[in-house]
């Protein structure tokens, strides 16, 4: 086996895991970097589907087909997520606001016995 022969096939494993990962929610671009076109399909007798797909697409494994309904739940179950995500954050702050008002005054306390402290020492 050539080195040439093996570098093609680690490629193409590479291409592979690249194809498997990308199969998530809806794509900007086929794996092997051409647009993603909306295809409906004619086959389906009662209701057509609708598909993302490669305009290049090519039955090799390593172009993107993806069904529509698909690809839009997994997107908007990633949304969903990272809305949570948003919403977790949001409510730390304002935990974090709350403990920065009690540091402030906190402070301000301490400034002021300061204060009388330093004027006590001078009399």
């Amino acid at each position: 086996m050539s080195t040439s022969s093996s570098s093609d096939g680690a490629s193409y494993v590479d291409m592979l895991y690249a194809m498997n990962d990308s199969n998530f929610g809806i794509p900007d671009r086929c794996p092997c970097g051409s647009a993603i076109i909306i295809q409906i399909s004619t086959e389906a007798v009662a209701i057509p589907k609708k598909y993302f797909v490669c305009k290049d697409f090519k039955t090799d494994g390593l172009h993107r087909k993806q069904e529509w309904t698909s690809a839009v739940e997994d997107e908007t179950r990633r949304l969903k997520k990272t809305v949570d995500d948003h919403e977790s954050r949001i409510r730390s702050l304002g935990r974090v606001e709350y403990r920065i008002d009690r540091i402030d005054e906190d402070a301000q306390k301490t400034t002021v016995r300061l204060q009388t402290l330093v004027i006590r020492s001078t009399r």
